[in-house]
């Protein structure tokens, strides 16, 4: 977990509802993708970096983000979920979140490194020159930004699923949060239950494609994924089994 005691920049109350929770009654790991996502949306539109940005011909999107889980919450639970700008590194604005639970525990921390493209050009804009100073510092932590996960030299056990119209954001391009759902299904179905999830998002995924998902055990017992099209890498994931 990172430091927890750090000052957050916005939070918001949410009600774990039944639509949310899997099998065992808990949050599932997409919806609190999907959690994070809204609250770091609404943070940005706060400051007039949200939609004023879109306006103005650029989105962000999301390159890597690291998940650490002491406890997910359950049905009808109430939870705080923060975040704040934690500065600048290079090309990415890096952004913290922490959830909490009615007593005020933190029960989940993550960390995101974002990039600012230009939606026409699809290059990268310099966060430095948009971002506030006050919410981003110049630079940041150098530990902060999540790992750049390498790619395993060898794979085992493959399953395959399609890029569907309710996986595309407003920008029509693939949700970052369809990716976490496919790696919690992918574990489901292998029966792997996870308390840490890092993943890296490494090309865009178009409409009807099929991304394959190979699994591969590192010796600290924790398992990489790779999400492929064509052999071609998508994303990668490393997990840590509970």
């Amino acid at each position: 977990m990172k430091d927890s005691t750090r000052s957050f920049q916005y939070e918001k109350k949410f009600e774990v509802l039944s639509f949310q929770i899997d099998p065992q009654g808990q949050l599932r790991w997409g919806a609190l993708g999907d959690l994070l996502q809204e609250i770091a949306w609404k943070h940005a539109d706060s400051k007039d970096f949200g939609q004023n940005l879109f306006d103005q011909g650029f989105h962000w999107v999301l390159s890597r983000m690291s998940i650490q889980v002491r406890k997910l919450p359950a049905w009808g639970d109430v939870i705080t979920v923060k975040t704040a700008g934690r500065g600048i590194n290079k090309l990415f604005a890096l952004r913290e979140f922490l959830v909490e639970d009615s007593a005020g525990i933190p029960i989940v921390n993550a960390m995101s490194a974002w990039l600012l493209l230009d939606s026409g050009s699809k290059r990268p804009k310099r966060p430095n020159q948009i971002l506030p100073t006050e919410l981003f510092p110049p630079q940041a932590e150098s530990e902060l930004l999540p790992e750049k996960i390498p790619l395993p030299s060898t794979i085992d056990q493959g399953q395959g699923f399609l890029v569907r119209p309710s996986d595309l954001d407003m920008n029509n391009h693939v949700n970052n949060v369809s990716y976490i759902r496919w790696v919690e299904d992918f574990c489901t179905t292998c029966d792997i239950h996870f308390s840490d999830l890092e993943i890296n998002y490494l090309a865009e995924a178009m409409l009807n494609e099929t991304i394959n998902i190979f699994m591969a055990n590192e010796e600290d017992s924790r398992i990489i994924l790779t999400g492929s099209i064509d052999g071609k890498p998508v994303f990668i994931a490393r997990i840590t089994p509970k």
